[in-house]
């Protein structure tokens, strides 16, 4: 989603050492910028990291999982069920991998569980973004610190002018995106047009999708989107989207909807709680739906209750410094990435920040990147936790 300036408008197994008072001037690992106090600890990903000197320094760099209380282990004991291969497995309370539940025969086990629809597509574990210059990026998390972005193609999409609410008239670009397990992105354009790219060429395709429908009272005109899977480690999802006309989209959340994959009919759910900017939406295999909202004066993610459009749990993020443009936002492994462009009167700034929901914080993994992001997406096949 982007926003111009001066104008609303969007677009687009080692054990936990608690000694982190060490009064001793040397620190034992790689130390982060990050400032601490006392005995925090924390895993950012798979880093484990302790408090040394007023900073964290990183303990490990685990092979599997990160967990709090067990430091370095083979599976999370809050998943009580881990895919080895195409295999389901207890995992024990102390992290490490115990009996064997089944077997997947020929199904794909994915999230614990031997899914009824497979994730075999090419790529369908990772992000992937779509900037301002209709550039279509995979995003692979696994690749930090170093560049995780990679160029699959320029979108090419038949696009009608933006939409008589967009303050801007022009030619349609691209607003949000979502992606299925078939590696589909799902691209909505300020036309309120729907088109589906492939993530291995950028090819697009024109869909029948409605322009502007309109359900329990609210018109969907352009709208933030993310699959989620309908039960934990299930083989079936539903698309659900946010937001309503295109002229409030940055005045009111708008409300809550799915889309039908079938019939592309928009069924409203519920209104999103008051305040302003839409949010930009991602899911996940274990069955949850989460928003990013970039406004001020602080920022926000929150789970949102798939019924009642209700913010279930919510944290708040920073303020953005400087004016927000634009912004994506995706789920990967337990942990969120957000991809935020501000202004701060001169230029253009794009970050992306890696938010913990465990420990609250989201630092930026990324600087400075160059790539103003209007959409990102990611599908259900992606790992829960970090694998």
């Amino acid at each position: 989603m982007r926003i111009f300036l001066g104008l609303v408008i969007f677009a687009a197994a080692c054990g936990p050492n608690t000694s982190g008072d060490d009064d001793d001037s040397d620190v034992d690992g790689m130390v982060t910028d990050d400032p601490c106090t006392g005995a925090e600890i924390r895993c950012v990903g798979t880093s484990y990291q302790v408090c040394q000197n007023d900073v964290f320094v990183e303990q490990e760099n685990c092979d599997n999982v990160c967990d709090l209380e067990l430091g370095c282990v083979d599976c999370a004991p809050s998943d009580p069920r881990v895919c080895v291969g195409d295999s389901v497995y207890a995992c024990n309370e102390d992290g490490t991998v115990g009996e064997l539940i089944e077997g997947c025969d020929l199904k794909q086990c994915h999230n614990g569980t031997c899914g009824d629809e497979a994730c075999g597509a090419e790529g369908a574990d990772i992000i992937y973004v779509v900037d301002d210059s209709y550039r279509l990026y995979s995003f692979d998390p696994e690749l930090l610190p170093a560049d995780p972005f990679r160029l699959i193609g320029n979108l090419n999409c038949p696009a009608a002018a933006a939409l008589p609410g967009w303050p801007v008239p022009g030619a349609g670009t691209p607003f949000s995106m979502a992606v299925d397990r078939q590696a589909v992105a799902w691209v909505l354009y300020n036309s309120g047009e729907l088109f589906h790219v492939s993530t291995q060429d950028a090819s697009c395709e024109a869909t029948s999708f409605q322009v502007a429908q309109q359900s329990g009272g609210t018109v969907f005109e352009l709208f933030g989107m993310g699959f989620v899977s309908d039960e934990p480690g299930g083989g079936t999802d539903t698309l659900f989207v946010a937001g309503s006309l295109a002229a409030n989209v940055g005045v009111n959340r708008g409300s809550l909807a799915t889309i039908d994959t079938d019939t592309l009919q928009v069924n409203r759910v519920n209104a999103l709680p008051n305040g302003t900017y839409s949010p930009e939406l991602t899911g996940t295999g274990a069955a949850e739906l989460y928003g990013y909202y970039p406004g001020a004066p602080a920022s926000e993610v929150a789970r949102i209750n798939k019924t009642s459009a209700a913010n279930d749990e919510s944290w708040s993020l920073p303020a953005a410094e400087g004016d927000v443009r634009a912004w994506g936002f995706a789920h990967w492994g337990g942990l969120f990435y957000v991809f935020i462009t501000t202004n701060d009167g001169i230029s253009d700034v794009a970050n992306v920040l890696e938010f913990n929901p465990e420990t609250g914080q989201a630092p930026a993994v990324l600087t400075n990147t160059g790539k103003i992001v209007v959409g990102a997406g990611v599908s259900t096949c992606a790992p829960i936790v970090v694998p």
